[in-house]
């Protein structure tokens, strides 16, 4: 009998497992081919039983957390933190769990030692959560439309976020969604952008992970069908919105990954707040191993538009670039993000968390 696709990958992956196997690990008597087979192929299907809380039982959003960049092989402590802010909703950046490495394979199979770490299932039986990927969850570093996997690991995302599926609109190929939680006059918007299935490869610049400014015009990040859509949505009633981008889009220095290697695409999102009269927006940002707030002034009877990137969970740390677009000091630790919405007082607080909960940077601004 002919083996099927998903076999033939899975038998490749398996020998390619057992072709790197350490002389130590091979001393431990390995898994035989055909018990590894079953245990890839079981782990291949795994359907998590984690409760997905339902969103429609935010009647007011008060509170936000926001977290990035979770290794699913180490310990996640962070969650007690999160979890001691009693958010509404929590809201993964991007990167909720990594499956770029041959043993990180398949991407389900991450969900599946996410889901056995307690303090993340403490905080998922409890509170609703919102997603979007970004390169780690996506499947491979610096991903873009031409990964050949892009649509098995699509169905693997969204089989474990079982929620997206309601909220994406007929024409959704990627994983953007959008949802409005609260009561009328209170109401939040959250869009969560998807800057890998559609994004045009990114340019080389001849230097390991960094890349150099692409100015044609036909090429993107959103590609124009979530162009069209994210317009249409930024043209919906809602008294905030908070736009989950996994790509920094206000710092615009260096050649890692960022919306400024895409100018035109930058510009264009300015231009489409404007004409859209999307007013209150925040961005929340991840991908970059460092916490950060940042703006961009728009001018042009907009004002400011601000940045928050928010990351690691776990993991290893990066250092800050030198850009005018950063406010206060980098977070160059574990963090989290908060946004906490006070409508008697119309005001809004972006807050950067550390392994203590305590607010590092912050910034308020008026509802």
């Amino acid at each position: 009998m002919e083996m099927s696709s998903w076999a033939s990958r899975l038998s490749l992956a398996v020998l390619t497992t057992l072709l790197t196997t350490s002389c130590a690990e091979k001393s431990q008597a390995p898994e035989s081919l055909t018990l590894k087979m079953m245990r890839m192929q079981a782990e291949a299907n795994y359907q998590s039983e984690l409760p997905q809380k339902d969103l429609r039982q935010v009647k007011d959003v008060h509170r936000v957390a926001f977290v990035c960049c979770a290794l699913q092989d180490q310990e996640q402590k962070l969650w007690s933190q999160v979890a001691a802010n009693k958010p509404d909703v929590v809201v993964f950046t991007g990167n909720s769990v990594s499956s770029v490495r041959y043993d990180e394979k398949p991407l389900s199979a991450q969900y599946k030692k996410l889901d056995q770490i307690s303090e993340y299932r403490d905080l998922r039986n409890n509170v609703p959560f919102l997603a979007v990927w970004d390169e780690l969850d996506f499947g491979i570093r610096n991903g873009d439309s031409s990964f050949q996997s892009k649509n098995e690991n699509r169905q693997a995302f969204l089989d474990y976020w079982k929620y997206i599926g309601k909220l994406q609109p007929s024409s959704a190929k990627g994983v953007e969604h959008s949802v409005i939680l609260g009561a009328p006059g209170k109401r939040v918007q959250f869009i969560m952008l998807d800057t890998r299935f559609y994004a045009t490869p990114w340019l080389d610049a001849g230097v390991d992970g960094e890349f150099k400014k692409n100015w044609n015009k036909s090429d993107s990040l959103l590609g124009p069908g979530q162009w069209a859509w994210l317009e249409s949505e930024l043209r919906k009633e809602a008294e905030y919105r908070v736009i989950v981008s996994p790509l920094q889009m206000a710092a615009n220095s260096g050649g890692w990954e960022r919306w400024g290697l895409f100018p035109l695409d930058r510009q264009k999102f300015f231009d489409t707040l404007r004409a859209t009269k999307a007013h209150k927006v925040v961005i929340v940002s991840g991908n970059r191993g460092f916490g950060s707030l940042a703006k961009v002034e728009l001018l042009e009877d907009y004002g400011p538009l601000y940045d928050m990137t928010v990351g690691p969970l776990n993991g290893a740390t990066e250092n800050r670039e030198e850009d005018f677009h950063y406010v206060g000091k980098a977070v160059s630790a574990a963090n989290f993000g908060l946004i906490e919405w006070d409508w008697k007082k119309k005001a809004v607080k972006l807050k950067l968390m550390d392994e203590n909960n305590q607010a590092i940077e912050s910034l308020n601004l008026n509802l």
